[in-house]
This record gives C-alpha cells, sequence and structure tokens, in this order.
C-alpha cells in the first residue's frame, strides 16, 4: 500500500531525474480538464462526449436508430470538430513534435485559445442571443434557477450555444488527444481509460498487485472522476461558464509547467533516455 502512495505521489510530484519529469503532472492536470469537458458536453449537448469521443460513433448508431434521448447531429458535428482538432493537433506534432515540452506548451496555448474563444462566445451570445424563454418572466426565471443554461437539444431544436460550443471544444480536445498519444506517456492518455483499468487488474492478476502500477493509474482515474464530478456539479447549477473558467485555468497552469522548460536539454523534455 505505501509503495503505490509513493508511486501515486511521484507522479503528481516528480522527482529530480525522472523519466518523463513535468509531463506526468501536466498530462494529469489535461486529464481532469477532460472530465470537466465530457461533463459539460454530455450533460449540456445532448448525449455526447467532446473528449472521449470513441461515445459519439456508438451515439450516432443510437441516434440513426431514432433512440429516445439521442440526436445524430450533435455526434456529427462533434466527430468532425474533433478531427479537425486532431488535425490541426498533427500539423503542431510536425512542427513541435522534436521536443516534448515544447511540444505540450504549444499544443496547450493552442488548445487553452479554443476553450477562451468558447468562454467568450457562449458570453457574447447569452448577452446578445439569449435563448428564448418559457412562460412568462417569473416562470423564467424560476427555471433558469433550477436548470442549466444551455437548452437540450431535440430533433427539431438547434441551440446555437450548443453549436458553437462544439465547434470550439471538440477541437481542442483533438489537440489533446493527439498531443498525449504523440508523448506516449504509459498510463497517461488523458481521456479513454478502459485500458487503464484493464492494466490495473491484468497486470495484478499476471505478475503479482505491486506490478499493478496502481498507483499512477489510480490518481489519473481519479483526476478524470473528479473532473467530471466538478463539471456535473457546476453544470447542474448552470454554471457552464464556470467550467470553461476551470479549464482555462488548469490549461494555463499546464503552460506555467511547460513554459521554463521550452528550450530545456532535460531527458524528459526532448524526449531521450540518460545513458
Amino acid at each position: 500500500m505505501t509503495s503505490h502512495l509513493v508511486e501515486a505521489g511521484r507522479t503528481l510530484i516528480p522527482r529530480k531525474g525522472d523519466r518523463y519529469g513535468l509531463l506526468s503532472p501536466a498530462l494529469v492536470t489535461l486529464t481532469f480538464v477532460a472530465g470537466l469537458v465530457d461533463a459539460l458536453s454530455y450533460l449540456s449537448f445532448g448525449h455526447v462526449f467532446v473528449a472521449n469521443v470513441t461515445g459519439n460513433i456508438v451515439f450516432l448508431g443510437f441516434a440513426v436508430a431514432h433512440a429516445q434521448g439521442f440526436v445524430w447531429w450533435t455526434s456529427a458535428l462533434t466527430l468532425v470538430a474533433f478531427a479537425c482538432g486532431a488535425f490541426i493537433g498533427g500539423r503542431i506534432i510536425r512542427r513541435f513534435g522534436a521536443h516534448r515540452a515544447r511540444h505540450l506548451l504549444v499544443s496547450t496555448c493552442v488548445q487553452a485559445a479554443f476553450v477562451i474563444a468558447a468562454l467568450i462566445g457562449l458570453y457574447l451570445l447569452n448577452r446578445f442571443a439569449p435563448e428564448p424563454a418559457m412562460g412568462g418572466a417569473g416562470a423564467a426565471a424560476a427555471a433558469r434557477a433550477v436548470q442549466p443554461s444551455l437548452n437540450f437539444p431535440t430533433a427539431r431544436h438547434i441551440d446555437l450555444h450548443v453549436i458553437v460550443l462544439i465547434l470550439l471544444l471538440a477541437p481542442a480536445m483533438g489537440i489533446q488527444n493527439s498531443t498525449a498519444r504523440k508523448l506516449a506517456v504509459p498510463d497517461l492518455p488523458t481521456t479513454v481509460l478502459t485500458m487503464t483499468l484493464t492494466g490495473v487488474l491484468a497486470d495484478a492478476s499476471a505478475h503479482g498487485r505491486d506490478r499493478s502500477k496502481l498507483g499512477r493509474r489510480a490518481v489519473v482515474m481519479l483526476a478524470l472522476a473528479l473532473g467530471a464530478l466538478t463539471g456535473a456539479l457546476l453544470q447542474s447549477h448552470g454554471r457552464e461558464d464556470v467550467i470553461l473558467m476551470v479549464m482555462v485555468v488548469c490549461l494555463l497552469l499546464v503552460i506555467a509547467m511547460m513554459l521554463p522548460h521550452a528550450r530545456s536539454a532535460e531527458p524528459w523534455a526532448v524526449g531521450c533516455e540518460k545513458r
């Protein structure tokens, strides 16, 4: 148990000379961001995942089959926007991929720009294109007090707020996924954690619990769960803007981690091993 706690601590606060250095806590932070954005997207955008985009392919099948609560256009739009972000991420890799710290710095800056644009877009839409109120002023005010500020989309209702947020947040997560894939830090993919959970149980069963990497893997799973919890709590109070603000703060934290190492020759930053 102690060894797992030590492993978890070193993931969040790596020792000097650690193989992956600050990449580990940075990717844990991005995993928390993924939990935030998926809570927002699933609860507000009509059953879509902006970060764990694999589910949208399944949801698109549900929507085509006219399953209740699933709308085809939100899944399709998210997939297209995510693909655009992955393409942008590929261009960033081509230009900066040789240096891992600089790569993560640039990709996170671009990702933050998309999230900030989403925050500004949401503010402008709420100010100049408010959603239609149902009933009288009193009824509308009461509804706003207990309902999220975004309208849940239906087959006959296309919410401009949802479209704008999908078009800005899905590319941001496409960039994040492409970056995590290129960095290839073990057990820290930042979004899909199915193999992480599988690894805990399979490695413990095959090689003993000391080889399960439970401490490291538990940190990233907890980060995703806490992000989802935080996002769900804020969304239930109609504070989608605060979710975006928390995302921006997390991204700025990652930028602050990487900025001093943009020209570093440390092995973890440049992507080579000490010999």
